[in-house]
């Protein structure tokens, strides 16, 4: 009965649909232009890379937004990247204070909001303290660091009420608004299947392991903070550190960008946000390498009436260099940052079961991702397009895979309302961090 309704659902969503414009992309509304008046405030902690690339998206989005705080525990590039706004920006960059240490950024009044870019080991506590300041946050994917962090970290958004957006941005991005919209159509028929997929190189990574000096202008036990302690060496940080457990998540966690987004696929076709009843991952890694996470990755979650399957290998599917796809019985819907597609499947006649559609544009960004998040800040409206439990949800499913990784490619049966695994002590060891060097896991 529930199957038949759920067609019927979707058959006159279809009709409605068809009659008013379904295929339309972000609301104009989210569009407008800002006044003087509307003015916020924003912090970025983590500056190397994407904290600054966060920061000049916002800027170009929204034009009442200033940057007038930047911490990083790297002097250097603390300053490089300041240049580098201010040079773009220089009338909303000219009362940027540097901080070392994000405490002190967090405990200025005068920000309305904060990005949080760091390597994922530290997002779950600065978000904690980020929540507890009051700010609004934007928070790079993923969320958490395990699974208790990124329980935690929805804990704290429902206990502090703070206008929190992820760094999950494909959910803002329009070919993926279209994409939502057209499965809501029921188009594809009955979808049994979701593929994400991206390539990766194979290479084995080599360097000198031996530790090195740690440069006078670096902060280094900063950097390491609750992770466990490891000499330094540069090959470590910067862009390399997702590829160590200790920091980051790898591919599986770092690309839950695909993730996140078949999930939205799911939910506009009807499918509510549970937790997968099985999962199994299978990795390798070149046996020459220094780094720990896998570069070629497969995991499946089986859920009851469907099965999503997330692959970081060497070539592209779909025709597309990644992407995800939903796979019904009509015809399969691929999208990517550069468009979307309607591949038909043929009937017994041999002639396509839907019509095919293809939409190809330039690869897309955070823009409109950005201007909700700063749209919400001013309306004091949690409801951004990227929540916490949102992105959350979507991390802490690729946790379970890679927990399945690491024990060997086990299948692990999660039970989310005890936070374990059943009969599985082994996997349970991985759900909470051990925080270290002193700083302990937020409480609410």
């Amino acid at each position: 009965m529930e199957y038949k309704s759920r067609r019927t659902f979707l058959k006159n969503s279809a009709i409605a649909m068809a009659g008013s414009g379904v295929y339309t992309s972000i609301p104009k509304s989210l569009f407008a232009s800002t006044q003087p008046s509307d003015r916020i405030n924003i912090g970025v902690i983590g500056v190397n890379w994407w904290g600054t690339e966060n920061m000049q998206h916002l800027l170009r989005a929204d034009s009442a937004a200033h940057c007038v705080a930047m911490c990083d525990v790297d002097q250097v590039r603390l300053k490089e990247q300041a240049a580098v706004l201010k040079d773009e920006f220089p009338d909303r960059t000219g009362s940027i204070k540097f901080y070392d240490d994000f405490r002190k950024l967090l405990g200025d009044k005068n920000i309305d909001g904060v990005i949080i870019a760091t390597p994922d080991h530290w997002h779950t506590y600065m978000f904690a303290e980020a929540c507890k300041a009051g700010k609004a946050i934007y928070v790079e994917k993923p969320t958490g660091h395990s699974i208790a962090e990124c329980r935690i970290m929805v804990d704290l958004q429902r206990k502090y009420q703070n206008v929190v957006t992820t760094g999950l941005w494909q959910v803002s991005l329009g070919y993926f608004v279209d994409a939502f919209n057209i499965l809501k159509t029921g188009v594809l028929g009955d979808v049994y299947k979701v593929h994400c997929w991206i390539p990766t190189n194979t290479d084995p990574v080599i360097y000198d392991p031996a530790p090195q000096p740690v440069p006078e202008t670096l902060d280094y036990e900063m950097w390491i903070g609750p992770a466990p302690f490891r000499p330094y060496n540069s090959n470590r940080l910067h862009r390399q550190w997702r590829n160590y457990w200790d920091f980051g998540g790898g591919q599986q966690t770092d690309w839950v960008h695909y993730l996140d987004s078949a999930f939205d696929g799911l939910l506009a076709l009807g499918f509510p946000r549970t937790y997968p009843k099985t999962v199994f991952s299978a990795g390798y890694r070149h046996p020459e390498t220094m780094t720990e996470t896998p570069r070629v990755q497969t995991s499946v979650f089986q859920f009851d009436k469907y099965h999503v399957v997330w692959e970081q290998q060497a070539a592209s599917l779909y025709n597309r260099v990644d992407g995800v796809a939903w796979i019904g019985s009509k015809g399969t819907l691929v999208c990517n940052r550069t468009g979307y597609e309607i591949i038909p499947r043929n009937g017994n006649d041999g002639k396509p079961l839907i019509e095919a559609k293809k939409v190809d544009g330039p690869y897309g960004n955070q823009h409109s991702h950005m201007i909700n998040w700063a749209k919400c800040i001013r309306e004091k409206n949690q409801k951004t397009n990227g929540t916490i439990e949102k992105g959350s949800y979507a991390t802490e499913v690729a946790w379970i895979a890679n927990i399945s990784h690491r024990l060997g490619g086990e299948s692990l049966e999660y039970l989310p309302e005890e936070m374990k695994f059943r009969n599985n002590p082994e996997a349970d060891a991985y759900i909470h961090p051990n925080y270290q060097n002193g700083w302990k896991f937020p409480e609410l």
